[in-house]
């Protein structure tokens, strides 16, 4: 059965998600998160890519991010930080944070939960990550943006973050497939956040090129038959252009030529063979396009630094976990401190 390059990407991604902690924080309060490597250390070993996200249940709440605008949130919003930029959560933009060591003492249970008491208005959050494994090449997470923000709109698909609210708190009471629910609905949340965001922003990159009625039609093509013998002078031809035409809106849209992209995306599905199968190297060969084990095997340690029986057995050495659980609290944290407001 064909399929768009879209749904191919996320079929292979193999992607998950986790939600890790709910935030309950009243006013006065500026926060920082856990960056992405703490994330990927303390709740997704084994992971080669951690995209936090933040699911607001009551706002309004501000999200001061690196090198970014702060942006405000409220009721429904959601937040993705595809490059696991550094972030701070605040009732106020533009304020100094704490560091995560000031307030880890009131994190507490299971899932964890972070209470912020103060006196001012409260904000509710659901904070998780997206998460994947053994990737080699995704145009997918490569094309999005740094942030990412979703807006609440009631007549599309209300029902997931509903749910996700709702099994976040079933799993406090370690009902029984709680945490694998959680994982699947996560999972379905980034389909959503990812076609949400196609439609109510411009795209750029390879999320642009796959309407392009040139680049698009050759991607459609070598993802719908990846073990073809692709050619540039073939692919321009179904594509209804000249090899010269091809190749330049090709490099413009996707910054490489469409061979490098077939290799690179063979290599992803070879990944994807070698990590979730038993498949011998013969197999997965001719399976994604190459004559014999022996050009694959050359191919993928050209294209990865590593040949790919070394290249399995190292991923399956460090196997994606679950969620683990909250960091340790520090010790003796410093009390909250003043700090000055500008308003924007």
């Amino acid at each position: 059965m064909k399929t768009d390059p879209l749904s191919d990407v996320l079929r292979v991604i193999r992607l998950s998600g986790a939600m890790f902690i709910r935030l309950r924080l009243s006013a006065p309060y500026s926060l920082d998160a856990l960056d992405s490597d703490s994330l990927r250390n303390g709740f997704a070993p084994g992971s080669d890519h951690v995209l936090p996200f933040h699911l607001i249940t009551q706002g309004p709440i501000w999200f001061n991010i690196a090198d970014e605008q702060p942006v405000r949130l409220d009721e429904g919003d959601i937040i993705v930080l595809p490059r696991g930029s550094g972030h701070a959560l605040s009732d106020q933009p533009g304020v100094e944070s704490l560091p995560v060591s000031a307030y880890q003492s009131k994190i507490a249970g299971s899932p964890p939960m972070l209470v912020w008491d103060g006196p001012g208005p409260e904000a509710r959050v659901l904070c998780g990550f997206f998460r994947c494994q053994g990737r080699l090449y995704n145009p997918l997470l490569d094309a999005l943006p740094a942030v990412m923000v979703i807006r609440r709109d009631a007549s599309r698909t209300p029902w997931l973050m509903a749910m996700l609210e709702r099994t976040f708190d079933e799993t406090l009471e370690n009902r029984q497939g709680g945490a694998a629910l959680v994982e699947r609905l996560t999972s379905l949340l980034f389909m959503e956040v990812v076609q949400r965001y196609l439609d109510d922003n411009a795209a750029d990159g390879w999320l642009a090129a796959l309407s392009d009625p040139v680049v698009g039609k050759a991607l459609r093509l070598m993802h719908d038959q990846p073990t073809h013998p692709w050619s540039v002078d073939e692919l321009a031809k179904q594509a209804g252009v000249s090899r010269s035409v091809l190749a330049d809106r090709f490099v413009e849209h996707v910054s490489m030529s469409p061979i490098r992209y077939l290799t690179g995306w063979r290599m992803e599905l070879a990944a994807a063979r070698l990590i979730e199968t038993g498949d011998s190297l013969a197999e997965i060969a001719a399976d994604v396009g190459y004559e014999s084990e022996s050009s694959f095997s050359r191919a993928f340690k050209r294209y990865v630094g590593q040949p790919p029986a070394a290249w399995r057995d190292a991923k399956r050495a460090t196997p994606l976990t679950a969620p683990g659980t909250a960091p340790a609290p520090a010790a003796s944290p410093p009390k909250p401190r003043p700090r000055p407001r500008h308003r924007a």
